[in-house]
C-alpha cells in the first residue's frame, strides 16, 4: 500500500527539513513542495491566505500530482501548510482515484519563542516574521484533532531520524 504524507505546520517549524529527509528515506518516493506550485502563478498572484481561489487551485494540483505519483508506485511527501478543509478535499479527490493508499497527516508545532528563533535563522527572503505566529493561532483555532499535532520544540536537528521514525510508524497520524 502506498502512502501520502502531508507534513504541515506554520512557517519555520521544520516542514521542509522533515519532508525532504522523509522522502529520502523512502524506497520509491516523490516530494511535492507546495510553495513551488503556489509560485507557478505569476500574473494575478496573491498569497494563498488572501485568495481562496488560488489556494483551491494549489491543492487541486497537489492532489493531481499525488495521484499520478501513487499510480506510478511512489509514496508521496507533501510539504505545505494544510488545514482540515484542504486535507479533507484533498483526501476525497485522492480516494476517488486511488484505492490502495493511506494518507498520513502531521502538523508540526513548536512554541512561539522557538518558532521566531528558527524563523530568524532562515534566509531573509524566506523569513515570515509575525506571520509564523498568525499561523500558529490559525492551526490552534481550526479544531484540528490533537492526535495530528507533533510538538518538536525540544527536539534538535540530531533528532530528525527519530522524528521521521515516529511519523512513519505512529498510527495516530493516519487519516481515517
Amino acid at each position: 500500500m502506498k502512502k501520502i504524507y502531508i507534513i504541515s505546520g506554520p512557517a519555520g517549524v521544520g516542514k521542509s527539513t522533515t519532508s525532504k529527509r522523509l522522502a529520502e528515506q523512502l524506497d520509491q518516493s516523490a516530494y511535492i513542495e507546495g510553495d513551488l506550485i503556489n509560485h507557478m502563478v505569476i500574473g494575478g498572484y496573491l498569497p494563498p491566505w488572501e485568495s481562496e481561489e488560488l489556494l483551491s487551485l494549489i491543492w487541486e494540483n497537489i492532489a493531481d500530482l499525488s495521484i499520478n505519483f501513487v499510480q506510478a508506485n511512489k509514496d508521496v511527501v507533501i510539504d505545505y501548510v494544510a488545514f482540515p478543509k484542504e486535507v479533507e478535499e484533498f483526501s476525497q479527490k485522492v480516494y476517488a482515484e486511488v484505492k490502495n493508499v493511506e494518507i498520513i497527516y502531521i502538523v508540526l508545532l513548536v512554541d512561539s519563542d522557538e518558532l521566531l528563533r528558527r524563523d530568524a535563522l532562515r534566509i531573509k527572503e524566506h523569513q515570515m516574521g509575525l506571520r509564523c505566529l498568525e499561523l500558529v493561532n490559525e492551526f490552534e483555532s481550526k479544531g484540528i484533532d490533537k492526535r495530528f499535532f507533533y510538538n518538536t520544540t525540544d527536539l534538535k536537528p540530531s533528532d530528525l531520524d527519530e522524528i521521521i521514525l515516529n511519523i512513519r510508524e505512529n498510527p495516530r497520524f493516519l487519516l481515517s
